[in-house]
């Protein structure tokens, strides 16, 4: 369950109710192409910083374990708001971030690192990255999908990247069920993720869905994100 639970991301899927009159006004998010290096950092840098943040937050107050929303903007910081993985295949979350942020939508992924079991296990770079690769390859043969206030994310796998090698303290309490402190001193996650430019304020639904040989069943995460005050480049 813990691997299924790094390895899930979310998913938003759009309904045309809920759509705000600037979306339907033709107002659609964007994402930053998977070659480009929004604020300074590519795809792979920000697929780390995805993971530190989820790793580094314990149980009681981690967004990964939450039904709901009530935790959404822990640990959250900057001009780049994350999404969260999940427990659950069906989970519907209500959020609010403020106008001007970006959204890293992280959709499905695998980690290994040099604290973990095999098959997770890896204890130089390039074993890390053989093994993140085949995880993903092995967990997700099938491509998940990104659908913004209705509109599907196009192309894709070409969001998929690796991370640069990495590394993660956890708390008490944590995600691994490790002792607190442990340390990765080297980690490296393969995953699709897409970064949606700031959307305009309002009301916005966001759905990946996503399925595996591993999960019972077809499973999809949604989104309903409210983005308040004014937008400012």
């Amino acid at each position: 369950m813990r691997r299924l639970l790094v390895i899930l991301a979310v998913a938003s899927l759009l309904g045309a109710g809920a759509l705000t009159p600037a979306t339907a006004a033709g107002k659609k998010p964007q994402t930053f192409a998977p070659n480009s290096h929004p604020y300074g950092l590519s795809y792979g840098e920000w697929q780390a910083r995805w993971f530190e943040w989820l790793m580094e937050i314990p149980v009681a107050d981690n967004p990964a374990l939450d039904e709901t929303g009530a935790n959404c903007n822990v640990g959250q910081t900057g001009r780049v708001w994350f999404t969260a993985s999940t427990f659950s295949l069906t989970t519907e979350r209500s959020c609010t971030i403020s106008a001007g942020t970006a959204v890293l939508v992280f959709a499905v992924g695998n980690e290994c690192s040099n604290i973990e079991p095999p098959p997770f296990f890896g204890d130089n770079e390039a074993d890390l990255r053989t093994c993140a690769a085949a995880g993903f390859d092995e967990f997700w043969p099938t491509p998940p999908s990104v659908v913004v206030d209705g509109l599907a994310v196009p192309n894709i796998t070409t969001y998929r990247t690796q991370t640069p090698v990495f590394g993660f303290t956890l708390p008490a309490d944590n995600l691994f069920g490790a002792p607190p402190g442990t340390m990765a001193t080297m980690a490296v996650s393969d995953g699709i993720a897409v970064m949606l430019k700031p959307l305009s304020p309002g009301l916005h639904r966001i759905v990946i869905s996503y399925e595996s040989p591993f999960l019972p069943g077809p499973g999809s995460t949604t989104y309903d994100l409210t983005v308040a005050g004014k937008h400012q480049d």
